[in-house]
Order: C-alpha cells, then sequence, then structure tokens
C-alpha cells in the first residue's frame, strides 16, 4: 500500500493537528462549559471553609481558652467583621453582650468578646458546624455540577466518534481493527470522562489549597511555613517523573487490552468456524497469551504506582515530623503558640494529601493524553465525503429518474489502494428493466464492479453512468437509497426477525411484510418458528442457517421498492427449488414488493446455470476484464469460460 494510502484509510499515529487534544476536549464541553465553570467555583468556597474550621479551632485554643489576642486570617476574618465589628472590637451587627470586657480593663482579658465566648463555647462548636455544612454544600454543589457536565461531554464524545465512523470510507471500514476501535469509543471515552469529573478537579482542587494555604500559613509564621513545605519540591519533582513513565506503560497497556477486545470479538463472531475445524484449544491459547500480555503490562504499572505510594507516604511522614519537631521547638522557645502548631499542623495534613496525589493526577492525566490522542487519530481519519473527486454538484441539476434509465460502465478500471488492480477497461449498458447476469471465477472483480455502482469507491479510470448522468456528481446518500443490495454473506442484527426485515421501515403494514417474506421464500420459513416474525436470529443471525439468512436479507432488500436491485451471489446457499421460486417472484415486471410500476432493473452474480440462462445479457469477467457478452444461448456456442462451466453442471446434472 503507498504512504499517501495509508494516511486515507489507516489510522496514523500521532496525527491529530496542534491543540487537537485541547480541542477535543473544549468541544466535548460545548453547551456545559458554564455548569462545569460554576463547578470549579464551588471547589473554590470548598476549599475556603476547608480552611476556615481549624481556624476556628485555633481560635477557641489561642483565644477563647488562652489569652492571646486573635489573629484571624481571610476568609473567616470577611464573615466575622461585618458581625463582631472591626479587629472584633464591637459596633458589629452583633451588639456586645453584657459580660463583654472593655480591652485593657481586666488584666486576663486581652479581647472584648472573650469572656462572653468562654461561658458559651458551644457558639464556637456550633461555628465548627457550620463552617462543616458549608464545606459539604459546596462540595455537593461541585460534585453536581462537574459531574453533570462531565456525562454530558462522554456522550458528545461518544456521539461524534459514532457519527464520524459512519461517514468513513468504505476502505477504510474494512481495514479497520475492530476491538481496537472499540476500545476507542469505549474505554478511552470514560478514560476522558474521568478526566473532566475526576483528575482535573483534584488538580485545580490541589492548587487552589496550595493557592490558599500558603499565603495563609506565611502571614500566621513565616518559620514554620518554611518547615512545613521543605520536602514539597522533592514530591512533586517525583510526581513529574513518575507520570513520564506512567504515560508510556499505560499507552502499552490501552493498545494490549485493544487486542484482547479484538480476540474476543473475532472469537464470538466467527464461533462457527472454531466450532467446525474444532480449533478452541487454539484460541483459548491465543487468548491466554494477549491476556498474559495485558497483565505484565498492568503488573508493570501497578509496581510503579506502588513504589510512588510508597515513597510517597514516606516523604509526607518525614514532612509532618520535621514540622512536628520545628513547632515544639517554637512552642517551648515561647515563639507561637499551641493553637498556631495544631493548626500548622491541620493545614500540612489537609495540603499534603492532595500533593501526594499530585503523583496520581499526573499520571492518569498522562492516561487521557493518550486516550484523547487515540481519539483524536480516529476522529482525523477522512470522511467518505471529503475524499470524492471534485466534481462539481449542481443543486439545481434533476436527480435521474433510476427506474427509467439506463447503467453505462465506460472504459471503467479500478486499482485498490494497496496496488491490487482489479478491473481494466469494463465496458457494457444495462437498459431499464433488464436482468443482467455476471459470472467468473473467484477474484475475477464481480463483486468489485457492482462496488463501484454503490460508490464504496471511485473508478481508477473512467466513468459510470446511470440516466447518462455521472454517478460521481449524485450524492451518495441518494444514489444507496435507489439501489438495493444483497451480499452473500449478508449481515443480520441480534434483534427479531421482523425487526430485521423493517430495518429502515418500521413504518410498512403486515402485509407489505409478508409479500416481501414470500417473494423471498421465506414467509414459510418464518412461520415455522416458534415465536414466527418475533423469533430472535441472535447477534449476525447465528441462529439462521445460510440459506435462511440470504433469503431474510433478500426480504429485507425487496421492501425497499428500489428501482435497481444487486444481487451478489446471495443465492448460493439456497437449493435449486428455492432459487427458482425466488427468481420467479423477483422476475420481469416486478418492484419490490408491488407487481405494478417499472421494472426494476436488475443485476445478479451468480454461478448457477439456471439462474444465469433467464438474464437478458451475461458478462464474463475473467482477471478483471471482460471476456464475453451476451445471452445464454449466444455464450454456450463460444468458447471460453462460460461454455466450460455450462458443460461443467450439465455433466453433474445428468449425473
Amino acid at each position: 500500500m503507498s504512504d499517501h494510502s495509508k494516511t486515507l484509510y489507516s489510522i496514523q499515529k500521532n496525527s491529530w493537528p496542534r491543540f487537537g487534544r485541547i480541542s477535543l476536549l473544549w468541544n466535548a464541553l460545548q453547551g456545559w462549559r458554564l455548569l462545569y465553570v460554576a463547578g470549579l467555583l464551588a471547589i473554590i468556597g470548598e476549599v475556603l471553609f476547608t480552611f476556615s474550621s481549624p481556624m476556628v479551632v485555633k481560635i477557641t485554643i489561642d483565644s477563647v481558652i488562652g489569652t492571646s489576642p486573635p489573629a484571624i486570617q481571610m476568609p473567616i476574618k470577611a464573615v466575622v467583621e461585618p458581625l463582631l465589628g472591626k479587629n472584633f472590637s464591637g459596633g458589629g451587627l452583633i451588639p456586645l453582650p453584657e459580660s463583654a470586657v472593655v480591652a485593657g480593663a481586666d488584666e486576663n482579658s486581652q479581647w472584648i468578646w472573650r469572656p462572653w465566648l468562654r461561658s458559651h463555647l458551644w457558639v464556637m462548636g456550633l461555628a465548627f458546624v457550620c463552617m462543616i455544612l458549608l464545606q459539604a454544600l459546596f462540595s455537593f454543589i461541585a460534585a453536581l455540577c462537574i459531574n453533570t457536565a462531565a456525562e454530558e461531554a462522554a456522550k458528545r464524545l461518544r456521539d461524534r466518534l459514532y457519527h464520524h465512523i459512519q461517514y468513513l470510507p468504505y476502505e477504510t471500514l474494512l481495514r479497520s481493527q475492530t476491538g481496537d476501535w472499540l476500545q476507542r469509543c469505549t474505554s478511552d471515552v470514560d478514560t476522558v470522562r474521568r478526566f473532566i469529573a475526576f483528575e482535573f478537579v483534584e488538580l485545580f482542587r490541589t492548587l487552589t489549597l496550595v493557592g490558599f494555604a500558603f499565603p495563609i500559613m506565611l502571614s500566621l509564621s513565616g518559620t514554620l511555613t518554611l518547615w512545613g513545605s521543605i520536602v514539597m519540591p522533592i514530591i512533586l519533582g517525583f510526581s513529574f517523573f513518575f507520570q513520564r513513565i506512567v504515560e508510556r506503560l499505560f499507552l502499552i497497556a490501552d493498545e494490549r487490552e485493544g487486542i484482547l477486545s479484538g480476540i474476543v470479538q473475532e472469537n464470538v463472531t466467527g464461533v462457527r468456524v472454531v466450532r467446525a475445524f474444532a480449533r478452541q484449544q487454539y484460541e483459548l491459547e491465543r487468548f491466554a497469551k494477549a491476556n498474559t500480555n495485558v497483565r505484565d503490562q498492568v503488573y508493570k504499572l501497578i509496581t510503579w504506582l506502588a513504589f510512588y505510594w510508597g515513597f510517597s507516604s514516606f516523604l509526607g511522614l518525614l514532612q509532618i515530623a520535621l514540622l512536628l519537631g520545628a513547632g515544639l521547638q517554637l512552642y517551648t522557645a515561647g515563639t507561637i503558640t499551641l493553637g498556631l502548631l495544631i493548626l500548622f499542623l491541620t493545614y500540612e495534613q489537609q495540603v499534603l494529601w492532595p500533593v501526594r496525589q499530585f503523583g496520581r493526577i499526573l499520571a492518569d492525566t498522562g492516561k487521557t493524553r493518550v486516550a484523547l490522542g487515540r481519539i483524536a487519530e480516529l476522529l482525523v481519519l477522512e470522511k467518505e465525503r471529503d475524499l470524492d473527486y471534485d466534481i462539481k454538484n449542481d443543486s439545481f441539476i434533476a436527480q435521474p429518474d433510476f427506474s427509467a434509465s439506463s447503467i453505462e460502465f465506460r472504459d471503467v478500471s479500478f486499482t485498490y489502494p494497496d496496488g491490487t488492480e482489479v478491473l481494466k477497461h469494463i465496458s457494457f449498458t444495462v437498459n431499464p428493466g433488464e436482468h443482467l447476469a455476471i459470472v467468473g471465477p473467484t477474484g475475477s472483480g464481480k463483486s468489485t464492479l457492482v462496488h463501484l455502482l454503490l460508490r464504496f469507491y471511485e473508478p481508477t479510470d473512467g466513468t459510470i453512468f446511470i440516466g447518462g448522468r455521472d454517478i460521481r456528481t449524485i450524492p451518495k446518500k441518494e444514489l444507496r437509497n435507489r439501489i438495493s443490495i444483497v451480499l452473500q454473506d449478508s449481515f443480520l442484527y441480534g434483534k427479531t426477525v421482523r425487526e430485521n426485515i423493517l430495518i429502515g421501515y418500521p413504518d410498512v403494514g403486515e402485509t407489505g411484510l409478508i409479500e416481501a417474506a414470500k417473494k423471498a421464500a421465506f414467509h414459510h420459513v418464518a412461520l415455522g418458528f416458534q415465536d414466527g416474525y418475533e423469533t430472535m436470529v441472535g447477534e449476525r443471525g447465528v441462529t439462521l442457517s445460510g440459506g435462511q439468512r440470504q433469503r431474510l436479507a433478500l426480504a429485507r432488500a425487496l421492501l425497499r421498492q428500489s428501482p435497481i436491485l444487486v444481487l451478489d451471489d446471495s443465492l448460493s446457499a439456497v437449493d435449486t427449488e428455492t432459487d427458482r421460486l425466488i427468481r420467479e417472484a423477483i422476475g420481469k415486471g416486478s418492484q419490490g414488493v408491488k407487481n405494478t410500476g417499472p421494472a426494476t432493473t436488475t443485476i445478479i452474480i451468480a454461478h448457477r446455470l439456471t439462474t444465469l440462462a433467464e438474464a437478458d445479457t451475461i458478462l464474463v469477467l475473467e482477471a478483471g476484464r471482460i471476456t464475453g457478452m451476451g445471452s445464454h444461448d449466444k455464450l454456450i456456442q463460444q468458447p471460453g469460460f462460460y461454455q466450460r462451466l455450462a458443460t461443467l453442471q450439465s455433466a453433474v446434472h445428468e449425473m
């Protein structure tokens, strides 16, 4: 495959644009950004009251039970001063109690509110409880806003991925690794959701805590602040080192998990092949090997996580020990109060845990960078319409009447993106209502020819016309809506028989449903099931035989009433008698499930002589070239592939 084709149809590593991951995250939050910001503001309120409750304890110990004048910092100061007066000397909204003593009147009293508060200690307890309740309230508001925005962002991201996949080129989908893509659309999106809801929030809370804590601590005691932060740079440095290692390990683990998911998906969908060839042991060994690779990689992650938490715990305890030792030294020297030492130890615990979490947060941020990158790699794949030829699609040009239009291939050649040449100078015309049969050995390009008609691919050279109009100027949705195709290996959904037939046409009545099923020789099959048309067919139709799947898919196609019907070897699994009944039901003069109106133009890929013989024109393809074209009577007289096929099948029939 050329480098250009790889870029177009395969996922390329690190293929997103500059700031692509940030843009992806920002767009995911569209419509919910204000709610998310409201949650972050609530976190600031939560942090304010987190620091306020220890301050109440300090005031109680030093200035209510003790005699030190109150040293109240923000944010409590902003709340208390309007109530108790400036510098807490009275004149606020709360009048001075009768037991209050003017400062200096009592040598044991250094604070005008101290006597009253000391005799009413429950007030300080109530203030502490209020701080805790307000902290809990802001925490609830933050969690509600942020988690709501995160879930909506994840939904928006999943919707965007699924929508993008629906419009990717056929070649891209053929080359996709199902397990890996499933991982990108589920696990990677969930990693992003957790980052929005938890990791970024914890990072914001940590920075807010540090931003509030250190100014308060510095204003109370510069010496204790220095001792309380001496080990933190080491913790932060180790966190960055840890993040770089874990991000690389997570990328490998995520890719290995995608491989594991792909093996499970292949085994479930290919269960018949696995059982038919008795390959259970092989599949078990293949899964065990992939599972072991995932486990070994996760072990590496766990080992690094254990080392980080163990080492950071040691550093955290060392930090507290240093602060406690320095604080006791200053307290015994009379430099600080007991309440101040308790306040610093409390603040240290409140700040130290988030700082220790910083390494985990950075590691999870690294996971999110990987996940966003993998999602972006999928989203930058070019959509089908972006790869269209630059042919002006004038909206005022009327679409051709497909039911009265001929189909013409004019000197069409096609080479796959990997360089394999399949079709060479193909030219033929199918008139409206005619039946064209295509026959040829395996690999001759029969299915590729049909794929070109549906614009799954574009011709390398030449042009395809419908009603005289280049099909590249017809919108793909319009074109495909007018062509019904039944593939040899038709896909069925894990739904009921009725739901599979009515896919895309749920409003069709019972009469239309039964008529389509009868034309496909499937009605009596459905009635033979225990639940009739309400029978579940299983995922990909695994509960049905090959012939039953083909007939159900044919009924679904006939229900569309498309003017062009393509059968890609889709009657190969049915018996000769059923084949005859189906051909009679969809013969000339039929249009979908109604026998009125213009005849359906039918293209049939087949190898059964009875099917080929009834076609108006038979096209013989060999090695990508037309080696014969004409009626059955004409081709059977000419030496070549068709004559050999007819002779062989006639001999078998005579036996």
